[in-house]
């Protein structure tokens, strides 16, 4: 076959080709445009499409419209389902009630200093947690179950567990758990209160991060600086 025949043949499978994809393409848009008249309602298809101009006045109507109501209405108080949101709404438990061992209740109110160790969600503490945080605080347990902290054999401040009956003395135990710890200094009795309340903040410090609890005073509330300031300063004068 010569130069001349085969250019012929190669033009010729050419423009076939071309036909080919030209026809088949075709076809794909026709089959397109099937599926999106099954797709489309009677009266989008005799509408055809919208128009970027009325989309975008339709879009201009209806945020005057948000902006007019938004005078009026409240929407943060629109419930979507207010059945189902009633039923995902948390419920707010009532308090544990803390058990007041008789060693701080003995104390007038004047002179005692008491803070609570505890988690927020009352969970349980263990005798295991507590003993391996009395090993590594330094604490000892007296005569009547309560743990002490001492410095020169002269007493800081006193530890009770605020479960009944308020005492340590079955740690040991399994089955011991406690709701938390209540830290407490009797000034009548402290011979050194300045002293002994900067030991218990530290002791405090370290029970926290063994324990992972929160401090909170003795009517439930998180302690602040604020209150450890004003303590500081009862101390002082």
């Amino acid at each position: 076959m010569d130069a001349s025949a085969l250019r012929w043949v190669l033009a010729i499978v050419g423009i076939v080709l071309l036909v080919g994809i030209y026809l088949f393409s075709q076809h794909q848009n026709r089959l397109r445009k099937r599926v999106a008249m099954q797709t489309f309602a009677r009266e989008e298809i005799d509408s055809a499409f919208i128009e970027d101009e009325q989309l975008r006045e339709e879009l201009e109507n209806l945020n005057q419209i948000m902006e007019e109501t938004n005078i009026h209405e409240d929407f943060e108080r629109i419930q979507i389902n207010p059945a189902i949101e009633a039923d995902l709404a948390p419920v707010k438990l009532p308090a544990v009630d803390l058990f007041v061992a008789d060693a701080v209740a003995a104390v007038d109110a004047e002179n005692l200093i008491s803070y609570l160790l505890k988690h927020p969600d009352d969970r349980l503490i263990t005798g295991e947690e507590i003993e391996s945080a009395v090993l590594h605080t330094g604490f000892e347990m007296n005569d009547d179950g309560l743990l002490e902290m001492r410095q020169q054999e002269e007493l800081c401040f006193s530890v009770t567990s605020l479960s009944a009956p308020g005492d340590f003395s079955d740690m040991g135990a399994l089955d011991f758990t406690t709701l938390g710890l209540q830290c407490f200094i009797d000034l009548d009795s402290n011979a050194t209160p300045r002293h002994s309340y900067e030991v218990l903040l530290k002791k405090i410090d370290e029970l926290v991060r063994l324990l992972d609890v929160k401090v909170f005073e003795s009517n439930n509330e998180l302690l602040t600086i604020n209150n450890v300031t004003r303590v500081r300063e009862k101390l002082a004068s």
